[in-house]
């Protein structure tokens, strides 16, 4: 890993104001950069990609008068933030959303920016989280820091003093972040050189509190050995005193409403359309976009949603690419990919009030993912109807690496998936029955339609190298949105980082790079 003390201190507490604080945006900048952008409906721009930092980028220039043609591969928007139907629409399935931040944060001013969030429903999820092991059962409350020091010392007095020192300081984090209060020592720089290890152990020693408190490092792709403290405070501190947020009735209408702002504003969506390469002049300036059916879209700048490897393997001619760009990517590798089981359940279910659940890894099995940790999202408990009546939605889900997945990977795609069709149904049964027997008894009998996702399934539906779901592995420094290449710029979580709110962040600045570069030309 490389430490976070290689980078400079003003560029690591930068990168972590930018992806954690609204105040330090200027909400005025894009309006006044995008007016000094002559002739805008001559100014075309690809966007290659409607995941959320494309569509972003896309909503921003089109509000402000660009012609701008979003290139998607698939036949709806979203990229991860996308649902899907089965049995005739008797069920609805979430791709990946369970919570994220969005109120009261950054995903909120940058909707409102766009003059869309009155347009979205957001609902707050009833609890921080659940967390099942062989030896306790806890559930830590929403918005509620005293709280969840409470619950989390009922069950560990022996370490309460450690527990809420831990906490405390993740809450002066936030308000040192959201400006809210002075302190003589700063917290944030105190973690920001230490991993998430080291600040628990700072604090606590039992292996059982030190599980509780990083519960949540599986959203940001790390161990806790790697991760760094500071990010995880910021992230995670966030979770702790706003709570979590969905939004209703699905993520699809997260994807669904910034693709309709598109349109609105004059924009092009094409579905079903990949993109072959990018058109360069002899100047190296872009003059536009060839698609896989040979189709000229003409451009004077790209940003790419789509991941990095792709657009600089594919399409992008080499001798563009600076040699020390190409060279800083080399040792970068995909980040974790996802194990997800979609379960519709014949009946509503009753039996169990939470809503996000934590089933810890099965001791003894290292290295199979059938006894590995499990999340489980009953989505019922979060809003009623979001099911059909008379029937429940589930997701069971853990973090998978790809090497599990490399062998079937050439049979896969040749239509040869029964070797592969089995080990995931082994898997995503011993996942059912761990379920069954810790948190819903006669869950097998209940499940009426049950589907399964694996590397694969996202490497095949987003061509992200290895069905990575947050971009580069997080064990380097983010990528700008702005290349060393003329005219092409990165809004994904292959330069931004994974999750719903970095992507957002990530399309924003692209954007906005791509304005002050081409002002007043």
């Amino acid at each position: 890993m490389e430490k976070t003390s290689s980078l400079s201190r003003r560029k690591f507490i930068k990168t972590i104001l930018a992806a954690g604080s609204a105040a330090a945006v200027n909400w005025n900048a894009f309006s006044l950069a995008a007016s000094g952008v002559k002739d805008k409906n001559k100014f075309a721009v690809v966007v290659i990609g409607a995941g959320l930092g494309g569509l972003v980028s896309a909503a921003y220039l089109s509000k402000y008068g660009f012609d701008v043609t979003v290139v998607e591969q698939h036949s709806i928007p979203g990229g991860y933030a996308t649902s899907f139907d089965r049995e005739q629409g008797k069920y609805s399935f979430d791709v990946s959303l369970h919570a994220t931040v969005a109120e009261h944060a950054m995903p909120q001013k940058i909707l409102e920016d766009l003059g869309i969030w009155n347009k979205l429903r957001m609902v707050n999820t009833p609890e921080l989280r659940r967390i099942i092991t062989s030896s306790f059962d806890i559930t830590l409350p929403a918005k509620n820091p005293e709280g969840v020091k409470e619950e989390l010392s009922k069950v560990f007095p022996h370490e309460k003093k450690g527990i809420y020192a831990f906490y405390s300081e993740m809450e002066q984090v936030i308000a040192e972040l959201w400006k809210r209060k002075r302190f003589k020592t700063s917290m944030m720089g105190k973690l920001e050189n230490l991993t998430l290890e080291q600040w628990m152990s700072n604090h606590v020693k039992d292996p059982d509190v030190k599980y509780c408190m990083a519960i949540f490092s599986g959203y940001y792709g790390q161990h806790p050995s790697q991760l760094n403290a500071l990010f995880y405070a910021i992230a995670t501190g966030e979770y702790l005193v706003l709570g979590g947020q969905y939004y209703k009735t699905r993520s699809q209408d997260l994807s669904d409403t910034l693709a309709k702002a598109i349109e609105d504003n004059g924009g092009r969506i094409l579905y079903n359309t990949e993109v072959d390469q990018i058109l360069f002049d002899k100047n190296q300036s872009i003059t536009g976009v060839l698609d896989s059916q040979k189709k000229l879209i003409p451009a004077k700048a790209v940003i790419a949603n789509s991941s990095v490897p792709a657009l600089l393997n594919q399409m992008v001619p080499k001798d563009l690419i600076p040699k020390s760009f190409s060279q800083s990517l080399r040792h970068r590798k995909p980040s974790i990919s996802s194990f997800v089981v979609w379960l519709g359940l014949k009946k509503e279910l009753e039996c169990v009030n939470s809503y996000e659940i934590s089933i810890r890894a099965e001791q003894g099995q290292a290295g199979d993912l059938a006894a590995s940790g499990i999340g489980v999202t009953l989505y019922d408990n979060l809003f009623k109807g979001y099911s059909t009546p008379g029937t429940s939605t589930i997701t069971l889900i853990a973090l998978s690496d790809y090497k599990s997945w490399d062998k079937y990977e050439k049979d896969y795609f040749n239509g040869q998936k029964q070797a592969y069709t089995r080990e995931k149904e082994r898997i995503a049964n011993a996942f059912v029955q761990r379920v069954e027997r810790k948190l819903i008894p006669g869950l097998s009998d209940m499940i009426e339609v049950m589907e399964i996702g694996t590397p694969l399934t996202n490497l095949y539906y987003t061509k992200n190298p290895q069905g990575a779901i947050y971009g580069f592995h997080p064990e380097k420094s983010r990528l700008k949105a702005r290349t060393p290449i003329n005219g092409i710029y990165l809004a994904s979580a292959w330069s931004h980082g994974g999750g719903y709110t970095p992507v957002m962040m990530g399309g924003r600045q692209a954007a906005m790079n791509l304005l002050t570069d081409f002002k007043n030309r």
